[in-house]
């Protein structure tokens, strides 16, 4: 059975007659009753009281209101998916880990929504281990996480290179650094001596967060070992306290861009002092599978992730000359 067939059938049940039927089809009567009749005969029914004016059986009648329904329903496939070869449609499944969808996704996210408002987002958070599982799975389309994203089969794109900066209360930099504290500010925290701030309690994200992970590995090439009064999972949390003067955390260079600018004014609470060093600095990248369908939406939202990664490297590293 094809669409034809059942095109033909629903022309001629309407027209009541094989001669105006054909006419409106543009086909001659003897072919428009040869498809009629393989109709007939794949379904192994009659459908045509055959006379002066055609009459549908009981069997056509059934077949008429199903075959209505089946060709509205190639209407609708022939709509969508012309709008999905027009990036007009589709569906992006992104995975983000919780740091980079607060500082990344109000600089990505208003724009490819903009350009394809029809497109149906599902947004999926998780921790580093969580990401890798879901791509490699197929639970997801896209991966906006940090480096390093094990998948086998994965294409991996850096996007960011981002600083670890140390969130220190003024209070407790002047407390550690001294006579020092002011140098340190004026060069953005050049050879800042982490081991100065020993004595401060520090309030870090969990084990196991990326960031955490960054900060535990400068601390220990450093010999460092922080007084940890407080570890918790949100990052905002931990910066909300430690503007509060409770302790000294770690954060990453790009929250800065979309969320607390205010900490770079001269009335800030807080100093933001650059840890350097190569363990220091994450790489924000993006991932998606390399075999496989991808849809245009999914290829558009990609294409312009990478676009974007020049201007928010500049922002990046702009952002402590504000």
């Amino acid at each position: 059975m094809n669409f034809r067939n059942l095109k033909y059938f629903l022309e001629a049940a309407e027209a009541k007659n094989i001669t105006h039927a054909a006419r409106k089809l543009f086909i001659s009567q003897q072919s428009l009753s040869e498809h009629i009749t393989r109709l007939e005969e794949e379904l192994g029914v009659t459908l045509f009281e055959r006379g002066p004016e055609l009459e549908l059986t009981y069997a056509g009648e059934r077949l008429y209101l199903l075959a209505k329904r089946i060709c509205s329903l190639e209407q609708e496939i022939i709509r969508e998916t012309g709008e999905i070869s027009d990036h007009r449609r589709g569906r992006l499944r992104l995975g983000i880990s919780y740091t980079c969808s607060r500082s990344l996704l109000p600089l990505i996210l208003p724009e490819f929504y903009k350009e394809h408002p029809m497109v149906e987002i599902n947004l999926m958070e998780g921790n580093h281990q969580k990401l890798n599982e879901w791509l490699e799975q197929g639970e997801i389309d896209v991966l906006l996480g940090y480096l390093p994203i094990d998948v086998p089969g994965a294409e991996v794109y850096p996007l960011i290179y981002e600083k670890l900066l140390l969130a220190s209360p003024k209070a407790m930099t002047e407390d550690a650094l001294g006579e020092s504290a002011a140098e340190a500010r004026k060069g953005g925290g050049a050879g800042l001596d982490i081991r100065a701030f020993r004595d401060q309690p520090f309030i870090l994200l969990k084990t196991g967060n990326r960031i955490r992970t960054l900060f535990d590995v400068y601390a220990e090439r450093n010999d460092f070992f922080p007084s940890v009064i407080i570890e918790t999972e949100n990052i905002e949390t931990a910066f909300a306290l430690a503007e509060s003067g409770m302790g000294v955390t770690a954060y990453p260079e790009m929250f800065l861009m979309t969320l607390h600018r205010d900490a770079l004014d001269d009335g800030s609470k807080l100093d933001l002092l650059p840890l350097y060093g190569g363990d220091t600095t994450g790489i924000i990248a993006i991932a998606f599978m390399e075999k496989g369908y991808h849809s245009p939406a999914v290829l558009d939202f990609i294409d312009l992730c990478r676009q974007k990664s020049d201007l928010w490297q500049e922002i990046g590293s702009d952002v402590l000359s504000v």
